[in-house]
């Protein structure tokens, strides 16, 4: 299935582009901060914002990873990203999402992870969502409980490339949840 524009009051949540690259990369992909506790590690170069684009346009059409940029609709500016990443060792879909600085605390993630999750509800139908946050993250739990997810567990993820491992909570959504 090919990933589909969603939309939320004032927000559109899109498939990310090639060409947003500069924006997405002086948005929070370079920014220490914002990434300090993502899988992927800060963006150093606009390439690798670039890169990154290239293999989340290369995925737009399976139906393993549902990714999407958070986009002002009045604007046009794209201030985060997120999406659904089915992990195999879960056997179910993973959400996650990062918003650039100057957006934290306006509740704009929880309302672009409920599109997310209304989407997968309605056309993935998945048992549940799983979702995880560093522990040195708690604004991110606060997310995942606003948007109903459960606390299961403790647990720890490393980043893509190796170099940091993270201790984290992880949280499920059910159905009806």
């Amino acid at each position: 299935m090919t990933t589909p524009v969603l939309e939320t009051g004032e927000i559109l949540l899109r498939p990310p582009e090639v060409a947003d690259a500069q924006a997405i990369f002086t948005g929070w992909t370079s920014d220490p901060e914002a990434t300090k506790f993502m899988r992927f590690s800060t963006h150093q170069s606009l390439a690798d914002t670039v890169e990154w684009l290239t293999a989340e346009e290369e995925n737009r059409t399976g139906n393993r990873v549902y990714a999407w940029l958070f986009t002002q609709k009045a604007t046009g500016e794209v201030f985060g990203s997120g999406g659904l990443y089915w992990q195999e060792d879960q056997s179910m879909f993973e959400l996650g999402f990062i918003i650039a600085k100057k957006y934290w605390n306006q509740g704009l993630t929880t309302r672009c992870a409920k599109a997310m999750i209304s989407f997968a509800r309605s056309e993935l139908a998945p048992a549940a969502i799983f979702a995880c946050h560093a522990t040195a993250n708690p604004a991110s739990g606060k997310v995942l409980e606003k948007l109903g997810f459960a606390y299961r567990q403790s647990g720890r993820y490393t980043s893509v490339d190796g170099t940091r491992t993270f201790e984290s909570k992880e949280y499920i959504l059910y159905p009806g949840n």
